[in-house]
């Protein structure tokens, strides 16, 4: 049995990651992002055949369907973890933010985060013992001038996390935040 990870924001940084990570150890790996050729650099890392590349918004719930349909088909209906790690780091003072900028940042950083857990429970609710990981970040833990809305974002994820952990639990889901 062929375990199966699908990772947004898989096409740099902690996702990139995560991904050579667990492809090592042997998983099914799905990778989601808006950056098609950083996500291109993270499957050459990966054994051959082991990469689902996705070019996706987490902001697009139809894409997250889509996705997570065809991902867990090719992983025979398996969805082992569902890691939301997408996000962007947005900075400055706030009281100079555009409107657009605050709009983004929650709207990737949050409710993508959302879509992908409310989204992803059917998926993982299949799969004995799966685990929705969310990243969130030490500004979940305390504020941080110059990074307000993205501190905000983070709060949010870690809430939704431990909220959700206890949720979970009925469906045999574990959550957790990182």
């Amino acid at each position: 049995m062929t375990k199966a990870i699908f990772i947004t924001g898989g096409g740099s940084g902690i996702g990139r990651a995560v991904a050579v990570y667990f492809g090592a150890r042997g998983w099914r790996v799905g990778l989601a992002d808006v950056n098609e050729a950083g996500m291109a650099e993270t499957a050459a890392q990966l054994p051959t055949g082991m990469a689902h590349v996705y070019k996706m918004d987490v902001r697009d719930r139809d894409a997250w369907i889509a996705c997570l349909d065809d991902f867990t088909e090719e992983a025979g209906g398996r969805l082992d973890v569902l890691f939301n790690n997408a996000g962007i780091g947005t900075g400055g003072p706030f009281a100079q933010a555009t409107f657009d900028d605050i709009d983004r940042t929650i709207a990737i950083n949050f409710t993508g985060v959302v879509n992908g857990a409310r989204i992803g429970h059917a998926y993982l609710a299949r799969t004995p013992g799966s685990c929705l990981l969310n990243t969130a970040s030490a500004s979940a833990i305390y504020g941080s001038a110059g990074l307000t809305v993205y501190s905000a974002t983070k709060f949010a994820v870690r809430a939704l996390s431990e909220a959700l952990d206890g949720e979970g639990a009925a469906d045999g889901i574990k959550v957790r935040d990182l």
